[in-house]
C-alpha cells in the first residue's frame, strides 16, 4: 500500500497530555515564504475546483490541509495526495463510513492520510520555520436524532475540557494557549441556523473567551443565501465559516505572546 502524505510514520508523534506534533513532509514543491503559512480549509462540499488533478498548479504552495467535517474520505486523501501536504480533520454529523454499533464510533483508518485532531491539542511545524502553529479540535453537530457525532451541550463541554491539560502545556512552553481552534459546529449565535440540527454550541463562546485563539474554523453552517457573513470576530477570535473552502494566509506575529495572525482569507 502506497504511502500517503500525513501518515504517521511520516509526520505525528505523541508529546505527552494529549499534545501531538505534525512535522510537514518534505516536498519538491515550491515553498512559501519562512515567516508565512498557507492553510487550506475545507468543509461540507466537495468542490469540483478543488477535485481536480490541475489543482495544485493554481493553488500551491499549501503548508497544510485542514477539514472542518462532512467530506468523504476519497476527496480528502486527494487533497493530501495532490497538494503534498499534511491534514487533519474533525467529523462533521454525516460521516461516510461504517460505524461501529456499540461506540458509534468509525475507525480512524476510513480516513487515510488525515489525522483526527477532536479531543487533541496539535503542535505543527513547517521546516525553516521557529514558531509552531498551535491546533486543537472539536467534533460533532448538536443532538437532532441520535446520530453518530451528535452531542449534547453537556457533552461538548466536557469534550472541550479534555483540551484544558494541552493548551495550559502550550501557555508555559510557547507563550500561548492556541492559533486554531478548528470545529464542526460554530459557536451559538455565529454563523448558525434556529433549527435543532444546525444551533451553534453555547459552549464554545466561553472557551474563546478563556483560551482566545486566533482563529476558529467551522463547517455545518451551508452557505445557501451568498449574502450570509462567513467572517465574524467574537472578542478578537475570528470566526470563519470554511464551507467549500478558505485559504488562510497567516504570518507570525512579533508581539510577545503572540503566534500566528491571519494575513488574508
Amino acid at each position: 500500500m502506497r504511502q500517503r502524505a500525513g501518515d504517521t510514520a511520516q509526520g505525528y508523534r505523541e508529546a505527552g497530555n494529549g499534545v501531538v506534533s505534525v512535522h510537514e513532509r518534505k516536498t519538491e514543491r515550491v515553498k512559501s515564504k519562512q515567516d508565512t503559512l498557507r492553510v487550506l480549509v475545507v468543509a461540507d462540499l466537495v468542490e469540483p475546483q478543488l477535485y481536480n488533478c490541475d489543482v495544485a498548479d493554481w493553488l500551491a504552495p499549501v503548508d497544510l490541509v485542514v477539514s472542518c467535517g462532512d467530506l468523504p474520505p476519497n476527496y480528502l486523501d486527494f487533497l493530501v495526495t495532490v497538494l503534498g501536504a499534511p491534514m487533519v480533520h474533525v467529523l462533521g454529523n454525516h460521516c461516510y463510513v461504517p460505524h461501529d454499533p456499540m461506540t458509534n464510533q468509525c475507525s480512524s483508518g476510513d480516513y487515510p492520510g488525515a489525522y483526527n485532531l477532536a479531543g487533541k491539542v496539535v503542535s505543527f511545524s513547517k521546516p525553516g520555520v521557529g514558531r509552531p502553529l498551535l491546533l486543537a479540535g472539536l467534533e460533532g453537530s448538536p443532538r437532532y436524532n441520535n446520530g453518530p457525532h451528535q452531542y449534547t451541550e453537556q457533552q461538548v463541554a466536557w469534550n472541550l475540557s479534555k483540551l484544558v491539560p494541552g493548551l495550559l502545556l502550550n501557555k508555559v512552553k510557547e507563550g500561548r494557549y492556541l492559533d486554531i481552534l478548528v470545529t464542526h459546529t460554530p459557536p451559538r449565535g455565529i454563523h448558525d441556523y434556529s433549527d435543532v440540527a444546525h444551533r451553534g454550541f453555547e459552549s464554545l463562546l466561553p472557551f474563546i473567551e478563556r483560551f482566545k485563539p486566533t482563529v476558529l474554523v467551522h463547517g455545518h453552517s451551508h452557505r445557501y443565501d451568498p449574502m450570509l457573513p462567513t467572517r465574524t470576530t467574537y472578542r478578537g477570535t475570528e470566526v470563519i465559516n470554511a464551507y467549500g473552502h478558505v485559504v488562510l494566509e497567516l504570518t507570525a506575529s512579533d508581539a510577545p505572546g503572540s503566534g500566528w495572525q491571519v494575513l488574508r482569507a
